[in-house]
């Protein structure tokens, strides 16, 4: 049963709830979620409108969000009317003081009527909803999120430099507010702000206090990046990836406001929160002045995702048309979706003096996008893999400017770098089993370009591999003490290289199966002498059929055939990114250079343990290795940290149990 509402005002404005009840529509949602995730940590019940209880626990879940000691779920439908609820739901939202709605499909492709029913009747049930309950005990606050493009309730010049003013507001005519909207006919859009118009509309009508956030195009949360919602800039990341942008959409003078998605929860939290609302229009993105503009938004996705930038741009209502005429089955991209991209200057002040009231300025997203844009992609290549639920005990974060899957524990960390066609993914097995064995805290990275990392900046061979070795650093510097450092192939190389050029004495080191030596397959040391962007373009089209017979190549034991082609398959989907095929071919072409890394020192084999699988055909074993080396050996080929888990995270378990006990005696 949710609480009564009290309430007592602080110094800074906000008002301390002991149980205020805030009803939301679109939980589920990639704003919606994070708002829920903030929203728990606040002294509030939930109310939370969803149209089936079981998917919504299970998606809040899979976001993280455990506690349900301050959530109600009341299962309804916004097209629907009477918001779909019965009669004992419909008195628990009567309940609330605070709405939030939030709700409405994400599909810049819906039809018109089914965007009417879902926006148009959503705002109307909404709307009665809060004249209902602020006659009955008064409605603190109603906050409706509608996208940045809405007319309504703010203004902005439709060029840079330009002093024509286009204030419009609910009592303009809609027809003439959506005929700015230039190039766009999307009934998604309209509706949307259709219905932004009819809530102010009914909000000054019956008195009610109406704040409207306007967030921009939402990307996914700091520190990752992670972009779950990809038919926004997504559209755009797919279509360079597969080389489909050979323009630049508007060029300089355009731009396509962009902001993350705890940013815009925190606005409206905080808006939750707030004494007395005098309402207002929020539009939660940066200036255009620290936004970049099309033309260094395409070039930062062509460096992220290693593909050639293209030089040319071509106004928006040309590429529209051409969209419509045809162009969009070769660029896979809706013309609905480049709405977003625009030259208008939005005002901003109210947003500014909201954000200093909470104590901060609107952060700049701009650092944050090659990770948005590394996440992106691998979820558009990978869509199967990516949706997939990460095990109990295990996030997604970034260390450094790496993507790194954690799982906590005691005592000091593992961390374990992937090797070649792999990622920190198909090293999760390997560090459950280990964390199983050992309970310390174990870091499974990406290296840039692989997995959810952006790519390096430099091409070249050299600064390719020279460049990994500066990005682990980076994350190994942020543990403050000792750790064990574990590499698998030439994973392994880099792992060593770190240590050597940075001198880190306090780590100790296992090098799993690395290429110390050049591959003794023929074919692959062909393919390592063609041109990168020839190696990278052949590597993106390697099959699953062509990666097992590779594997198998290399490897004289007999593999589970159903599990081999489970990991080729993988690898094929994944190398269809440029990103990680273009990073792929780099360290391939190192691992057949005659300077490569070669073994360690007799100082540094002191704290290093080397397990060799001698099944490998495709790599030779170093025959001088120094005497102080700890070896171990497993009957298996070069891929036995991903087929074999377990066995191989019980020599690296024991290990840990030898070293402390050579410790403390």
């Amino acid at each position: 049963m949710l609480m009564e509402t009290r309430t007592y005002t602080t110094e800074m404005g906000i008002t301390n709830h002991e149980a205020t009840t805030i009803l939301l529509t679109g939980s589920t949602g990639f704003i919606g979620k994070e708002t829920v995730k903030q929203l728990i940590n606040e002294n509030s019940n939930l109310i939370l409108l969803v149209r089936s209880k079981v998917r919504a626990k299970a998606t809040l879940q899979a976001y993280g969000i455990t506690d349900y000691s301050r959530i109600t779920f009341v299962q309804g439908d916004l097209s629907v009317s009477g918001l779909g609820l019965n009669t004992e739901d419909y008195k628990l939202a009567l309940g609330a003081n605070v709405i939030i709605h939030a709700g409405g499909t994400m599909d810049v492709t819906l039809e018109r009527t089914v965007a009417e029913r879902i926006f148009m009747n959503g705002a109307k049930e909404i709307a009665a909803l809060a004249e209902e309950i602020h006659r009955a005990h008064g409605l603190r606050h109603l906050i409706h999120v509608v996208g940045f493009m809405s007319p309504y309730g703010k203004s902005a010049t439709e060029s840079e430099g330009s002093t024509g003013e286009t204030s419009l507001t609910p009592s303009g005519n809609w027809h003439s507010a959506s005929s700015n909207m230039l190039h766009t006919e999307s009934a998604y859009e309209h509706m949307k702000f259709e219905a932004d118009a009819y809530i102010r509309q009914h909000a000054e009508r019956c008195a009610y206090p109406l704040s409207v956030v306007n967030p921009s195009t939402v990307v996914g949360a700091y520190p990752t990046g992670e972009t779950e919602q990809t038919g926004g800039i997504g559209m755009l990341v797919q279509a360079m990836s597969k080389g489909r942008m050979p323009i630049i959409p508007g060029g300089a003078s355009h731009w396509l406001p962009l902001i993350s998605n705890d940013v815009v929860a925190q606005t409206i939290v905080y808006l939750s929160r707030e004494v007395e609302s005098n309402g207002g229009t929020y539009p939660v993105l940066l200036p255009k002045e620290d936004s970049p503009n099309m033309k260094e938004l395409i070039q930062l996705m062509a460096t992220t995702l290693d593909v050639p930038s293209p030089r040319w741009s071509a106004p928006l209502p040309m590429i529209h048309a051409a969209m419509k005429a045809g162009g969009e089955r070769i660029s896979g991209i809706p013309p609905e979706s480049i709405s977003f991209i625009t030259k208008q200057r939005f005002d901003v002040e109210q947003t500014e003096q909201l954000f200093l009231r909470m104590g901060q300025k609107i952060p700049n997203v701009v650092p944050l996008l090659p990770h948005v844009i590394a996440d992106l992609d691998y979820r558009l290549t990978n869509p199967i893999f990516a949706a997939a639920a990460l095990p109990e005990g295990w996030v997604r974060t970034r260390k450094g400017n790496l993507a790194v899957l954690v799982h906590e524990g005691h005592g000091e960390p593992w961390v374990i770098i992937h090797g070649l066609m792999s990622s920190a993914d198909e090293m999760l097995p390997l560090g459950q089993a280990l964390q199983r064995l050992t309970g310390n805290p174990i870091w499974l990275v990406d290296l840039a370009g692989f997995g959810r990392s952006p790519a390096l900046n430099a091409v070249q061979d050299e600064a390719g591999f020279k460049g990994q070795v500066k990005a682990i650093a980076e994350v190994l510097n942020e543990i403050s003490g000792s750790f064990r450092l574990v590499g698998h192939s030439i994973g392994a190389n880099l792992a060593g290289a770190v240590l050597r050029e940075y001198n880190r004495k306090d780590v100790q080191l296992a090098v799993l199966q690395p290429v110390w030596t050049a591959s003794d397959d023929a074919v692959q040391r062909l393919a390592s002498k063609l041109p990168r962007r020839m190696l990278q373009k052949q590597l993106s089209r390697m099959s699953p059929r062509r990666l097992v017979r590779q594997f198998k190549r290399a490897d004289s034991t007999t593999i589970d055939e159903t599990a081999l082609l489970a990991y080729a398959e993988r690898v094929s989907t994944s190398l269809r990114s440029p990103r990680i095929a273009g990073a792929s071919a780099d360290l391939l072409r190192w691992i057949q250079r005659p300077d490569r890394a070669v073994v360690p020192t007799y100082d540094e084999a002191i704290r290093t343990l080397f397990v060799w699988g001698r099944a490998d055909t495709g790599y030779g074993r170093p025959q001088e290795l120094p005497t102080t080396l700890k070896c171990a050996e497993l009957p298996y080929g070069h891929q036995f940290p991903i087929f074999h888990p377990q066995e191989t995270a019980r020599i690296l378990a024991d290990w840990q149990t030898e070293q402390e006990l050579k410790t403390h005696a």
